[in-house]
């Protein structure tokens, strides 16, 4: 009996011990945020292939990365094995600015190309995608270059 009511003496301050130590900090510091910008995603299709792709936005003389995901839309599968390559214009001229090829990704049907747009304006992006399966091009306007 005597260890019984020490048992029960004890647990009053043992809850109000685990209660203290339960309530919130108000002294924590803020969760950092992250300064980099958000990525532009769009969807745009082609009779063949849903082009869905991602990418930084675009400042005059920095590189931004283009994440490119291509779907066959005959049996929906992923786009292998292609060549991707990006060509850049003006949105008022019909001469190429930048041309690059993207990289195949570690994921089947997804790319990756950088693209660097040496002056600010408005531009237009043509993707040419090709393999054994595929020869395609998708032509794309209002890109923004700040």
């Amino acid at each position: 009996m005597k260890n019984l009511l020490r048992t029960i003496a004890v647990i009053p301050p043992l809850v109000l011990l685990t209660m203290l130590g339960c309530t919130q900090n108000d002294s924590l510091p803020p969760a950092t945020t992250h300064d980099e910008p958000e990525p532009i995603a769009r969807t745009e299709f082609t009779d063949r292939i849903e082009n869905f792709f991602e990418y930084e936005p675009l400042h005059a003389g920095k590189p931004s990365q283009f994440r490119i995901h291509l779907t066959d839309l005959s049996d929906g599968s992923p786009v292998e094995k292609a060549e991707v390559s990006l060509s850049v214009r003006r949105a008022t001229e019909r001469a190429n600015v930048v041309s690059t090829v993207a990289k195949v990704g570690k994921v089947t049907g997804i790319y990756v190309a950088e693209l660097t747009i040496p002056q600010p304006g408005n531009y237009d992006v043509e993707f040419h995608i090709r393999n054994a399966k595929l020869d395609e091009r998708l032509s794309l306007s209002d890109f923004k270059v700040e």
